[in-house]
């Protein structure tokens, strides 16, 4: 101990010789707080130097490994050797720490850590009562289960077990008994893994790379998390805290706030949290994804129609009511599509989610609709319900909607999609002048595998219509109406068009047939056994009305009832048009007018657009007439 006294002697003597060095006396208050700043530095220095001789370090690490068995309540082993410093702060480093939990017989490994350091007070170890806070956890591995109820099983009757349970919501924050609480502080982690297993799904997330803080003072106390890690390669920083978390690891609601960023995505939340089976959240939410794409083939998750879908945006306030979710104030941006409303997430326990609400949309594609509800119906039924796992039931309104080609604005619609019926409704809209219905849906129960279409026109510029698809040759340019039914095999492709079977109907009034001349379509018939239309394209078929019925089957089209009519006379068709294959076998017979009694029937074949005429007959007119 001579050092010690021989270090208290030299200070006394600094002390007294101040005054001469500063070349002033000091005033005997500067002198006494002088003394007794230098004398607690001095007992300080004193009692950092006797504290290795008096602090047995089996003590430190049996009180380090009790410490950790009470915070999780499972065996904690310890197998290397502890590492004791006292300067700047006490504090104990172990290594290769395993924690384990008995389970049906066996142990599961709930934790381990490479190295875990801790500072402790000098004071309370002395008299045989360590307490450690200010963790430092290096390479940990731990691995949670997530029950079905939404409580992560990971303690099981330590501390934090015991705090989650008895913790109760006090206004914005949590209510916990005394000899139920206990000092946390600050916990650092470096390299860390995390595994959440989810029993209800099977599902195992994976976090790697974890370098963060968590701050948790008092575990009756908020708690606040920073971390950075990667998921399935993918950089990943999270900013949570919580005035109850307790609450929140019982599966319970809890205030929560925070944000995560990465590459791929980021997401903001502030409200109320609850972790249980479906995870519900109410409160201020932001979600923002450049490349959905890319998120969706990192995640895992896929659905039919997504791929359409570049960038994905919402806003929305979020409300949870019971087994719903509310999106209020929804603010949802597609690619540069933009659409507000209302949408509810119901969660029932006895069937799949269902999403219902209005969307009202600036512009909307139909085709990622049409997508996600015709898959193929082995596909569908390998997913449950169309690949999506959830069920739809929406009303969607757009300025414009686009389907491929065809534009049509002011659209109603309405999509439902269920394990028993698939079905989107276009229940009104403003096309080409005039209107368009429809309704694409699975033919019934027992024929899963087939969609059936039925679209309405009413009062269409077809002349536009033919236009938008980039048809030629010699189609109606006509103000009119169209029926179109057809049953269509899933999923709708090329393939499934060709084969897909039905009724078509087109009924206009007055308008033209361009590139054909009767006129010379008659006096080619008396000069040639066969001509190209082409020849009698000099002008245009002027009509009054026209009205076409057909039968489509096996990629091509039965015409049973054709007739064009003019001031000219009247044009019968009868016949087929193999459109799959452009091909054309017609029969015409152009009736002419009282002042021209000349009836000509020609054969109509090859191919589209530019077929070929063959004169059947021309009737001559009879002496009476």
């Amino acid at each position: 101990m001579a050092f010690p006294i021989f270090a208290l002697d030299m200070l006394t003597v600094g002390i007294k010789n101040l005054p001469r060095h500063l070349k002033r006396p000091l005033s005997r208050r500067i002198r006494g707080l002088l003394i007794g700043v230098l004398t607690g530095l001095g007992l300080f220095a004193l009692f950092q130097i006797i504290a290795p001789f008096l602090i047995s370090s089996s003590l430190v690490r049996a009180g380090m490994e009790q410490a950790v068995a009470e915070w999780t309540g499972h065996d904690v082993t310890i197998e290397g050797s502890p590492d004791i410093r006292f300067w700047p702060k006490p504090r104990i480093t172990l290594r290769d720490i395993t924690i384990r939990k008995p389970v049906d017989g066996r142990e599961r490994v709930l934790g381990r850590v490479a190295r875990l350091s801790a500072s402790f007070d000098l004071l309370q170890t002395l008299i045989g009562q360590p307490e450690f806070k200010d963790f430092r956890l290096t390479d940990p591995q731990i691995y949670v289960l997530r029950e079905p109820d939404g409580r992560l099983d990971w303690a099981n009757d330590g501390l934090l077990s015991r705090a989650v349970r008895e913790a109760k919501p006090n206004a914005s924050g949590q209510q916990l008994a005394a000899d139920a609480d206990a000092p946390m502080g600050e916990v650092r982690i470096t390299n860390g893994i995390l595994e959440i297993s989810d029993v209800s799904s099977g599902r195992t997330l994976r976090f790697t790379a974890i370098d963060g803080d968590l701050n948790w003072p008092w575990l009756s106390r908020g708690m606040e998390i920073k971390a950075k890690g990667e998921i399935n390669g993918r950089k990943i920083s999270v900013d949570f805290n919580s005035t109850q978390p307790l609450l929140l690891l019982a599966g319970r609601s809890g205030n929560a706030s925070g944000a995560i960023v990465s590459e791929l995505f980021q997401g903001r939340f502030q409200g109320v949290a609850n972790l249980a089976t479906h995870a519900f959240l109410s409160g201020d939410a932001e979600l923002t994804i450049p490349d959905l794409p890319t998120v969706m083939a990192w995640s895992g998750v896929n659905f039919a129609g997504a791929e359409r879908i570049k960038r994905l945006s919402l806003n929305a306030r979020l409300v949870t009511n019971d087994n719903t979710l509310r999106f209020e104030n929804l603010s949802l941006g597609l690619n540069d599509d933009k659409a507000t409303g209302i949408l509810d997430l119901m969660v029932p326990e006895d069937r799949l989610p269902r999403l219902t609400g209005t969307l009202a949309f600036d512009r909307l594609d139909l085709s990622g609709i049409l997508d996600v509800l015709t898959p193929a119906a082995d596909e569908a039924s390998k997913n449950n319900n169309l690949q999506t796992g959830i069920e739809f039931d929406l009303r969607l309104s757009a300025e414009q909607a686009v389907l491929g080609p065809l534009h049509l604005s002011q659209a109603a619609i309405s999509v439902l999609d269920t394990p028993h019926q698939s079905r989107v409704d276009i229940v009104d809209s403003d096309f080409e002048t005039g209107r368009l219905t429809g309704r694409l849906a699975t033919a019934g129960i027992d024929r899963q595998d087939e969609m059936a279409l039925h679209i309405a026109v009413q009062g269409a510029d077809f002349g536009n219509i033919i236009k938008n698809l980039g048809l030629g040759g010699p189609l109606p340019m006509t103000h009119g109406s169209l029926d179109l039914s057809l049953n269509i095999r899933r999923p709708i492709n090329p393939q499934a068009w060709r084969e897909a079977e039905g009724n078509f109907r087109l009924r206009g009034g007055e308008g033209f047939l361009p590139g054909i001349n009767i006129a010379s379509v008659r006096q080619l018939a008396t000069q040639k056994q066969y001509f190209s239309l082409s020849e009698a394209s000099n002008g245009n078929l002027q009509f009054d009305s026209i009205d076409l019925a057909a039968r489509i089957a096996h990629g091509s089209a039965e015409i049973h009832d054709g007739k064009i009519t003019g001031s000219d006379g009247t044009l019968a068709i009868s016949g087929v048009v193999p459109y799959a294959s452009n091909g054309l076998a017609l029969s015409a017979t152009i009736r002419p007018a009282a002042d021209d009694p000349a009836q000509l029937t020609v054969f109509i074949g090859g191919s589209w657009p530019n077929p070929v005429i063959w004169p059947v007959s021309e009737t001559a007119p009879k002496p009476a007439e």
